[in-house]
């Protein structure tokens, strides 16, 4: 049996977890053209909705993973239940990297073949009790390697797979309601808490200390991406502040239960600097069309997330976790490098074959007129915006 307090805790963090899907949509609706809001709302919600069914219904073969104590009926269901938006969460980022162009059907029937040879094993092999990252010692407290790397490598496969949007590059894509993005980003924020669930069998000490490590390192986030725009632009922008937020939230996912405070906010200011420069820079030299800048966002965040965690990891915050490189023990770092790569790799290959072979059956994105009207007509038959 599961202790009552720990079945209690996953009750509540389902219930934040359950507030990072509607953020996820808004913060992408906000920042596309007014044409293709509602599809791009409706990615994130369908990736919950389609997820959270088919790991209802074989979700139990898919996920034996996340604590050590045998669980029965209602505990079970809500273990699954968790998981399942845990992973739901992840497919709903991936489609940020491939908006204004993809085709529903297609992006339906990616997203379920994505969770299985994807995320799953991802998961099996980080938070499985027997799975071989795991045993290798990787860390990954709330899903960097399993859920942000995968995610953000997996878009921009995709974005490079199926082509830019046509004008890309040439004509303004400029966000049709940054307030929308502002509630989606707020609801993430919170939302982020509900991660914490994933570590259910550890201690509520461990707990605690990740609230706090996600808070400071998101905050710490939003003011260095803030600062590094002040002194690269003249002005700090709002959407600059957000997506520095989001970065932090990224980059603290795998370390929250294992870093101090102050590590926290190392890691958040990292994360701020380093994914500016490359949504801002990095991009605009490589040319690759990541719609909404999942890559830059989720993948990189994500893999200095995990690197972090290698570096900054103290058991004096979790003594079930381990001590990073400047505390003493450098195979960690060595570990956390192992499941970064091993995260791109996996996501990178899996996604790039899915694509090629998903493509055979169901075409990948609209036709340039499709494009040209605007994906909520094209694709649902409605619009956002009727004035």
């Amino acid at each position: 049996m599961v202790p009552a307090d720990q079945t209690l805790w996953l009750l509540v963090t389902t219930a934040l977890l359950a507030l990072a899907v509607p953020g996820v949509a808004l913060f992408y609706g906000g920042m596309v053209r007014r044409k293709n809001i509602m599809n791009t709302i409706a990615l994130p919600f369908v990736a919950l909705a389609v997820v959270s069914l088919a790991w209802t219904l074989v979700g139990s073969g898919w996920a034996a993973w996340n604590g050590a104590e045998q669980a029965t009926g209602h505990e079970e269901a809500l273990r699954s239940l968790y998981r399942g938006m845990m992973a739901s969460v992840a497919l709903a980022l991936v489609a940020g990297g491939i908006v204004e162009r993809i085709r529903f059907s297609f992006f339906l029937v990616f997203g379920l073949c994505w969770v299985t040879t994807v995320y799953v094993p991802l998961a099996q092999s980080l938070w499985g009790g027997n799975g071989w990252l795991a045993n290798l010692g990787s860390l990954d407290f709330a899903g960097g390697a399993v859920i942000h790397i995968s995610a953000g490598v997996s878009a921009l496969v995709m974005a490079i797979a199926i082509g830019p949007r046509h004008g890309y590059g040439r004509i303004d894509m400029m966000p049709n309601h940054l307030p929308f993005s502002f509630c989606g980003a707020a609801f993430m924020w919170v939302g982020w808490f509900g991660f914490t669930g994933a570590a259910t069998s550890m201690s509520m000490a461990v707990v605690t200390s990740a609230f706090v490590a996600i808070q400071l390192s998101t905050v710490a986030a939003a003011l260095a991406w803030m600062a590094v725009e002040w002194l690269q632009r003249d002005k700090p922008t709002a959407l600059g502040a957000m997506s520095g937020a989001v970065a932090g939230l990224v980059a603290i996912a795998p370390a929250a239960g294992y870093v101090s405070p102050m590590s926290s906010l190392v890691i958040g200011v990292g994360a701020g600097g380093l994914c500016y420069m490359v949504v801002n820079y990095v991009k605009l030299i490589l040319g690759y069309d990541d719609s909404l800048d999942v890559f830059g966002m989720h993948g990189v965040g994500g893999t200095w997330g995990m690197i972090a965690t290698g570096l900054f990891a103290s058991t004096d915050v979790n003594a079930g976790g381990s001590d990073g490189l400047f505390y003493g023990y450098p195979y960690q770092f060595f570990a956390q490098v192992v499941a970064a790569l091993s995260a791109w790799v996996m996501a990178g290959v899996m996604t790039w074959l899915l694509v090629k072979v998903l493509t055979m059956i169901v075409a990948p994105r609209v036709d340039e007129e499709a494009e040209r009207m605007g994906l909520d007509l094209h694709q649902h038959g409605e619009k956002g915006y009727t004035g």
